[in-house]
């Protein structure tokens, strides 16, 4: 048993230098209407302070935008910083901001993807960076920005030219892809070096964001994957281990054929082990790859939250911690956002089973 409970930054680096800590550390994921709830059941107004209560270990920070006012339409939808018509939409599950228009859809050749230019690095304040380090300096901080631009290569494509376009560009138009594919890169090397730059050693962990898996397989070929994507990730993996950082890949779906793929171009820490997908036991995972590996996520959205009772959570967490976490390296979380409709008894149920002292 412990006598003392770790701070929350020192657990999770524990944890991913391999080492037992006097509990799992844990983190959250959810949607903005799980936000509201749990703001409701505390009696809180803020986000940060659900994470308190929580106890949850982790911070994510990115600096603030600063650059040219972005496009809004008439009818409530916007422009992202790539230029990408959102809207936000509201259904019974909750608010999405769902993509209406893809702004390099129509174009066809290389010429006319020189004309276009991505966003600056320019645009963002790296001060506010370091104001949200200092800030968070007593939790693990993880650089990166919301869902719709978060550092990828094929999530960052298939937002500018649509899904079907961009995996038939990988086909049809291979030259043009890679050209792509270099100017997605190339912003967000400079974006994530200035950031690293500003924030010093406050920042703990650099993330990825590029989802390769559905429910039973890969999204495009293992071929496909290592020939145009593993060198380009492999870019930003080194950035980040040059300034010292562990570098952590989410990806959700049926991903374990690459998993040592991964592991080659440099991540440290695989995020969600989405456990309902094929192939994708986590007993096995930890016993094929714990040692290489470290792991975040695992408590299923797709059933086990949602549908489950208390006790099929608490006993889905208690088997998480044992199996991802025997021997350190598992941060426990959800396998995605925690979604509207999930009962606040399940969500407190996780945390407080995940609270239990080792």
């Amino acid at each position: 048993m412990w006598a003392y409970a770790l701070k929350s930054k020192k657990r999770v680096l524990k944890a991913l230098a391999y080492e037992e800590t006097d509990r799992a550390p844990i983190d959250y994921w959810a949607t903005r209407h799980i936000d509201s709830l749990l703001c409701k059941h505390f009696g809180v107004e803020s986000r940060e302070e659900v994470l308190r209560k929580l106890e949850v270990d982790l911070r994510y920070v990115f600096p603030e935008y600063a650059g040219p006012e972005l496009r809004t339409y008439a009818d409530g939808s916007y422009d992202d910083v790539w230029g990408v018509r959102r809207k936000r939409v509201e259904t019974s599950m909750g608010e999405y901001d769902h993509e209406i228009s893809n702004p390099l859809s129509s174009i066809s050749t290389i010429e006319e993807l020189e004309v276009w230019t991505p966003p600056s690095p320019d645009w963002y304040d790296y001060d506010s960076l370091k104001r949200q380090c200092e800030r968070f300096r007593d939790y693990a901080t993880v650089l990166v920005d919301k869902r719709t631009n978060r550092t990828s290569v094929l999530h960052a494509a298939i937002y500018l030219r649509g899904m079907q376009q961009a995996l038939m560009d990988l086909f049809i138009k291979p030259d043009f892809t890679r050209r792509l594919y270099r100017k997605i890169t190339d912003f967000y090397l400079e974006v994530n070096r200035r950031c690293f730059e500003a924030a010093g050693d406050g920042i703990d962990i650099f993330m990825i964001g590029d989802d390769l898996g559905t429910q039973d397989s890969l999204i495009v070929s293992p071929r496909i994957i290592r020939e145009f994507l593993k060198p380009v990730l492999a870019e930003h993996a080194r950035l980040a281990v040059k300034y010292g950082l562990y570098v952590m890949l989410h990806t959700c779906g049926s991903i374990r054929n690459i998993i040592p793929d991964l592991i080659e171009l440099g991540v440290d820490i695989l995020n969600p082990i989405q456990v309902r997908a094929k192939n994708m036991n986590p007993e096995e995972i930890k016993v094929e790859f714990g040692d290489k590996l470290c792991f975040h996520g695992a408590v299923d959205v797709q059933w086990t939250l949602p549908y489950g009772t208390t006790k099929d959570v608490r006993a889905e967490v208690r088997e998480r911690i044992q199996t991802l976490g025997k021997g350190g390296g598992y941060i426990l979380c959800s396998t995605h956002n925690i979604q509207a409709g999930t009962p606040l008894e399940n969500i407190l149920a996780m945390y407080k089973e995940a609270k239990r002292r080792a």
